[in-house]
């Protein structure tokens, strides 16, 4: 209950400086959107629905309620695409975007809210010395966590930011719209994987159970599943593009095709980055989001000294991405390792005082 005080508190603080620097800063003019200055700071709002969003998806992800998780999931992503459409259709610009992106996070947040209200009342009347307790416990979480995640956030638009300044900004369109597409089963499969991984895990760890069993399981249903959808998509994409969009699309469905592959591996092996947090291993998860960033890295490296066409230059980031989620599976995997060994000795220590 603490915890979920404070992670909520946090959330409306941070939320708080976000908007005040938007009203305050030239920010839009810095990255030349300056006609934006006047309803930029929707997305402070945005930011404050989507973090209680994540804070109450672990509150339920702690009881395993997975059906209110996923009606909370589909009601965020059903209100986003209805309002920006809906805003589309108004032709209003920017703001609709940024209106309909709210909205999304506002309706997945009230199905949390009013699902655990009785749960945030109470919370709320956490003591500061329990929050203080809780602060120190966990401020590894916060501190070091977020550097990996602002490694991974800077690893996944950077392919994006480097079609468009390296070819031009339609490429960067064709990458999106595919990227949008594959995101889709990823979202949907991976997302829900993570979640139940990740609850199932940190039960497992508190019970001294082995993961590695745990992960090879979860690892072979999901090579299954994602095979199936992959290859679905893959064969269909083509046809799919032609009858809804017309022709002129071709770019867009070898893009998806080419990106398979990476979407295929992170949709098989993402979820059991759970680990680095359920092990509080986040010197390792740094380590390997570096690692998959320097891939990528090199990837465009290598596309811009050898001149690459815009197919070869995302091929090459699709394979380096691809490699750079194998090495992350492979530092979670010495994780759960560690963990085994760790949890064989202190047995082994019980069964000797036994003796």
């Amino acid at each position: 209950m603490a915890l979920l005080f404070i992670a909520n508190a946090s959330t409306f603080i941070v939320a708080g400086i976000v908007i005040l620097l938007l009203v305050t800063t030239p920010f839009t003019t810095w990255i030349g959107i300056g006609e934006t200055h006047s309803f930029f700071w929707i997305l402070g709002l945005s930011l404050l629905f989507v973090g209680i969003f994540q804070s109450m998806n672990n509150w339920a992800l702690r009881y395993e309620q997975y059906d209110v998780i996923n009606r909370a999931k589909i009601s965020m992503n059903t209100g986003q695409g209805f309002g920006q459409l809906v805003f589309g259709f108004l032709n209003i610009g920017v703001i609709g975007l940024l209106l309909g992106e709210m909205l999304g996070r506002l309706t997945g947040m009230i199905q949390y809210v009013r699902y655990y209200k009785k749960d945030l009342q109470q919370a709320n009347h956490t003591t500061f010395h329990q929050a203080k307790e809780i602060l120190v416990r966990y401020k590894k979480f916060p501190l070091i966590s977020s550097i990996s995640n602002v490694i991974y956030s800077v690893a996944v638009n950077l392919p994006a930011l480097f079609l468009a300044a390296y070819f031009d900004v339609a490429t960067a369109g064709f990458y999106y719209l595919a990227q949008k597409i594959l995101t889709v089963p990823e979202n949907l499969v991976g997302f829900s994987a993570t979640q139940v991984y990740l609850s199932q895990a940190a039960k497992m760890m508190q019970e001294g159970q082995d993961l590695k069993k745990h992960c090879l399981e979860t690892v072979k249903h999901l090579f299954i599943i994602a095979f199936v959808i992959i290859a679905s998509i893959d064969i269909l994409a083509p046809i799919g593009f032609t009858f809804f969009f017309g022709h002129g699309w071709d770019t867009t469905v070898t893009f998806i095709q080419i990106l398979s592959l990476m979407y295929f591996t992170k949709m098989v092996l993402q979820p059991i980055n759970g680990v680095f947090q359920v092990c509080e291993a986040f010197y390792m998860q740094i380590t390997a989001e570096s690692i998959r960033l320097v891939f990528i890295i090199l990837a465009l490296f290598f596309a811009s000294t050898h001149k690459m066409t815009h197919f070869e230059a995302l091929w090459m980031i699709s394979i380096m991405t691809t490699l750079g989620y194998i090495v992350c599976a492979i530092f979670a995997w010495q994780v759960m390792n560690k963990a085994g060994d760790k949890r064989d000795n202190v047995i082994n220590n019980s069964e000797q005082r036994e003796i």
